[in-house]
């Protein structure tokens, strides 16, 4: 079984690294693994350098909570951990079905929470992250938030709705300016190819 990794932890949202060890593979290419349940899994994350050595997060039903190293900063008792959308499409051009993971953490005590969006590969070996929101903030202080239910692949390309904070909005309220940024795997990374 592989070891994939997400986070989301911190500010309102963010989107953070998240490390994967491969699947198996066959001659010629990687075999599609259909045992895969991306809401049972365990990921590896650092919920946006919140915890920047890591942290495994055995997700069941798509929720984890993961007990903090009390000797160790930021002095968090347990992070919270949630996979928020996993939609499916070709994202590297191979013609295998790819997944795309959102994921959130949030470290308690505290109200802050951020994403992370990754890709595997059919066989659950991790393509790359897509930028923080934190590269999308362009007015405002705080980053874009994911609508889970709104990320999608379409025609290659990850297409990403997302609710950006607008000049009035606050923290509490949450942001209210619709945002779609579509960003293209090229190169073994994520590259922003429009924003609207």
């Amino acid at each position: 079984m592989a070891e994939r990794g997400a986070a989301r932890a911190g500010g309102r949202t963010l989107l953070v690294g998240l490390l994967v060890a491969g699947c198996g593979a066959r001659s010629g290419g990687e075999a599609a693994d259909p045992e895969i349940d991306w809401l049972d899994t365990t990921y590896t994350l650092t919920c946006d350098g919140t915890v920047p050595g890591g942290l495994a997060a055995p997700v069941h039903g798509g929720v984890a909570r993961v007990a903090a190293d009390p000797a160790r900063p930021p002095y968090f008792e347990h992070y919270d951990v949630r996979v928020l959308a996993t939609p499916q499409g070709d994202v590297d051009g191979d013609s295998a079905p790819d997944t795309v993971v959102l994921l959130e953490c949030s470290p308690q005590p505290s109200n802050g929470v951020v994403q992370e969006v990754q890709a595997f590969t059919s066989t659950g070996r991790l393509l790359a992250g897509v930028p923080s929101p934190r590269t999308l903030r362009e007015e405002s202080q705080l980053p874009p938030v994911y609508v889970p239910d709104r990320l999608a692949v379409t025609d290659g390309e990850l297409v990403a709705v997302m609710s950006a904070y607008g000049t009035d909005d606050t923290r509490a309220d949450g942001p209210s300016v619709p945002l779609t940024v579509r960003w293209r795997y090229a190169g073994g990374h994520f590259v922003r190819i429009a924003t609207s």
